[in-house]
């Protein structure tokens, strides 16, 4: 009845504090799993912002680019508009004058009729 000079209470005490101390023990692995799945899952958020980070970089990037063509696309509109004022009545001048030639011709050509 006596193993190691223990008495049967003592044996009670003994195994209660076996199983506490298993117990204890299982938590804390248990704590370390979640510990490590924890940092699994700050070293995946920290991807993810980088990845984010990368894709804001981009994003400002295309914008600045949209704006500096802008900018060329409405210079390019302006020199368009001179261009074509200043080419309406070069255009008169050319119908006028083409005008003016066929109605010679036709004139021209009546006369000889005549």
């Amino acid at each position: 009845e006596r193993e190691f000079g223990f008495n049967e209470q003592q044996l009670a005490v003994v195994e209660d504090l076996d199983m506490a101390v298993q117990s204890r023990d299982k938590e804390i692995v248990q704590i370390a799993k979640s510990i490590e799945e924890l940092g699994s899952i700050f070293k995946e958020l920290a991807v993810l912002v980088i990845d984010q980070g990368t894709i804001l970089d981009r994003i400002d990037y295309n914008m600045e680019a949209v704006v500096e063509h802008t900018k060329e696309g409405i210079g390019q509109l302006e020199k368009a508009e001179s261009h074509q004022k200043n080419a309406r009545p070069l255009k008169c001048i050319i119908c006028l004058s083409i005008t003016i030639v066929i109605l010679m011709v036709i004139l021209i050509l009546q006369h000889k009729r005549w």
